[in-house]
């Protein structure tokens, strides 16, 4: 096809029009995103926008192209007309060419520039999608869209605008004058993909696993990021790449993987033609090109046998177990090892972990909450609770109208267990539709066999048990039920004996509990718990009293314990009116375990018997003294008398004061009334005077 103006002026509107389809099916895609919450759709909104600027420069070459190519027709007309012997036309053909000069720029700056920029767009936003992709595919509480059919729909459409456009569009890029427009055949090709990634996967969760619809908010960033690496590579590899003269080099932002994809028809001329403009010759003219194409059919087919006998050896991990399937039948048990088995499709092998633990909940769910400490009976715990019926009373006694008394509680019992026995565990249930979770009926029905025994065993326990008096005995005896009522499952049908589950129980038991939150019951059961804590606190508190007392007045308790036993029996032998000998001996006994504690009461006897002995003396004295009087007065009576009036009159004048006058009559009055000082402070004055 000759390369003229006409000519670029059509591939300018192809790239026009290529740009306002590109726009209007990133619009739909982003409109439906928005509408219906898919993150998938919203990725892939933006990877259609990026290819507007692809677009719109394609428009700015071609229309660039035409305006050189009219500028080298006129060049040429002046050349060969009779102007151009004017001295105003010997000018260099150079200096005319301006539209050749800017055509010359946009290819060599402009085109690297929009790649380079789109490629970075890409990876920048693969890397943002990515991140918030991650967090739905790994998280079942996000849900997913639910527009199935409108995504669908649109999906197809985008797919099929988008592939019918870019063969429309390849097929014009096989001529030389359009060849730059493979680059927008790969963008339409690309929203083809997209499109047709959301409509595949929206399809397959609607008809059987949500599996790919979770991850494609994560597939697609990918595919985004392959292609901003690729522009990169592409530009490097166009700075080296040697030139023809004349020769313009192919735009880095366009695809050689999405090439493929818009001409699946051309496959190996595409490859041919990538290597041929990579390396600057013609390498698919070489006898070792031309001899790998010839036995590239054979290569392949040898290389299909040889990957179909490798599916004939399974690698087993060491901490995996291994089923071997035979058109979906059992066939045996492999342990970890190299598994020998008939080749695909006829025997497949299915891996399941051997040491993953397993968790139910055969109580209400692990509390939620927001601080890392601990929560009481009076917060709320965030889940919704399943509650058990147990006894209400300490010793089932307390009873109602209707029978015994019973009290709801709130208990976390995660059961845990190890596959121990794969082959029995398999045979335990059917698979589940579900190909992400095959053992989610196995695991349902363990579930339910051991929630029906931890009702049956809690309804016979008291609410004080399980809140914590019992806790050991009860996880203990739970462990014994449940491992006994699995042990009576998978019934085999040929001999009526129960094969088990073949699991192995790692830990059941109760790892909280609690009344109910509502209606203040916590609260209840919070001021029952601390009155009998403040009843435990008074016991110890008059306990230690009690010893303190004890140990003070008997210096052991173990000792003055044992004198009140003999207090006791002292008294016992009082009433019942014994012998004075008996309790003189009882007396003596007592007396001597007190002695022997030596706490305060044997220090209050020892003192009341000095006491005792100073009396004793004091009036024995007294009766000596009387009878050595009584002799006395009889072997003297007047002089005994005397000395006794004497002794009195010395007594009474003892204290008295002696007045020595010169007066004779004895009716002398004395006034002290102004003395300030008695005669024995004058004489202590005159004393001190006298030493001075």
């Amino acid at each position: 096809m000759k390369s003229d103006q006409l000519s670029y002026k059509r591939a300018t509107v192809v790239s026009l029009i290529g740009l306002g389809i590109q726009g209007l099916l990133a619009l739909v895609l982003l409109l439906y995103s928005l509408i219906g919450s898919d993150a998938a759709a919203l990725t892939g909104s933006l990877y259609l926008l990026l290819g507007i600027p692809v677009w719109f420069a394609l428009a700015l070459v071609f229309h660039q192209h035409r305006l050189a190519q009219i500028e080298a027709t006129e060049e040429e007309m002046l050349r060969t007309g009779s102007a151009a012997q004017a001295s105003v036309f010997q000018e260099s053909g150079s200096e005319l060419r301006v539209a050749g000069r800017k055509l010359e720029w946009m290819h060599r700056y402009l085109l690297p520039a929009v790649s380079l920029l789109v490629g970075a767009a890409l990876l920048i936003l693969a890397w943002i999608r990515y991140s918030s992709g991650v967090q739905i595919m790994r998280s079942d509480q996000i849900p997913l869209p639910s527009l199935t059919g409108w995504a669908m729909t649109l999906g197809l459409c985008i797919a099929a605008i988008g592939f019918i456009f870019a063969r429309f569009v390849a097929g014009m890029a096989k001529q030389p004058a359009w060849v730059n427009l493979r680059a927008g055949a790969t963008w339409a090709v690309g929203a083809a993909v997209i499109g047709l990634l959301i409509a595949i996967a929206h399809g397959i969760s609607f008809a059987a696993s949500d599996a790919l619809l979770r991850r494609l908010p994560v597939i697609i960033p990918i595919i985004m990021a392959v292609l901003g690496i690729e522009i990169f590579l592409n530009f490097v590899l166009s700075v080296y790449r040697p030139r023809k003269a004349g020769e313009y080099p192919r735009p880095p932002f366009d695809s050689r993987i999405l090439g493929f994809l818009a001409a699946p028809d051309r496959i190996a001329e595409s490859i041919s033609e990538a290597v041929n403009y990579q390396f600057g010759l013609d390498v698919s003219s070489t006898w070792f090109y031309r001899l790998f194409s010839r036995s590239l059919a054979f290569l392949l087919f040898v290389g299909g046998v040889v990957i179909w006998i490798l599916t004939c050896f399974a690698v087993v991990s060491p901490d995996e177990n291994a089923v071997v399937l035979r058109f979906g039948k059992l066939q045996r048990v492999v342990d970890s090892s190299i598994a020998v088995k008939l080749p695909w499709p006829f025997e497949s092998v299915e891996r399941y972990s051997s040491e993953h633990i397993v968790e139910l909940q055969l109580g209400s769910p692990a509390h939620q909450h927001d601080d890392d400490g601990p929560i009481l009976w009076t917060e709320d715990h965030g889940v919704n609770e399943r509650f058990l019926l147990v006894r209400a009373s300490r010793d089932g006694s307390s009873t109602s109208a209707a029978g015994e008394d019973i009290a709801m509680v709130s208990a976390e019992i995660p059961l845990q267990y190890v596959v121990d026995d794969l082959e029995t565990y398999l045979w335990l249930a059917a698979d589940s539709d579900d190909p992400n979770d095959p053992n989610r009926i196995r695991r349902e029905l363990l579930q339910s066999v051991a929630l029906g025994v931890v009702t049956e065993y809690m309804s016979t326990q008291t609410i004080d048990a399980v809140l914590g008096a019992a806790r050991e005995e009860i996880n203990a005896n739970l462990l014994e039920l449940i491992e006994a009522r699995f042990a009576e499952l998978n019934v085999d049908p040929a001999t009526g004996e129960p094969r088990g589950a073949g699991v192995k129980i790692v830990f059941v038991g109760i790892v909280g509990a609690h009344p109910p939150f509502a209606q203040d019951v916590g609260a209840s059961f919070e001021y029952v718990v601390n009155s009998e804590q403040r009843r435990e606190a008074t016991i110890e508190q008059s306990q230690a009293m009690a010893i303190k007392t004890l140990a003070s007045v008997a210096g052991d308790v173990e000792l003055a314990r044992r004198i009140v036993t003999e207090l006791d029996q002292l008294e016992r032998m009082t009433e019942q009116d014994a012998n004075d000998e008996e309790l003189s001996l009882k007396r003596l006994a007592i007396e001597d375990l007190i002695y022997e504690s030596g706490g305060e009461a044997a220090g209050l006897l020892l003192e009341a018997r000095a006491d005792r002995w100073v009396r004793h003396m004091e009036v024995r004295g007294r009766a000596t003294r009387q009878a050595g009087r009584l002799a006395m007065y009889r072997a003297a009576p007047e002089v005994y008398l005397a000395g006794l009036y004497l002794d009195a009159l010395r007594e009474a004048v003892r204290h008295s004061r002696l007045y020595i006058t010169t007066f004779d009559a004895p009716g002398v009055t004395i006034n002290l009334e102004n003395v300030e000082s008695t005669f024995d402070d004058l004489l202590s004055e005159t004393r001190a005077k006298e030493e001075n």
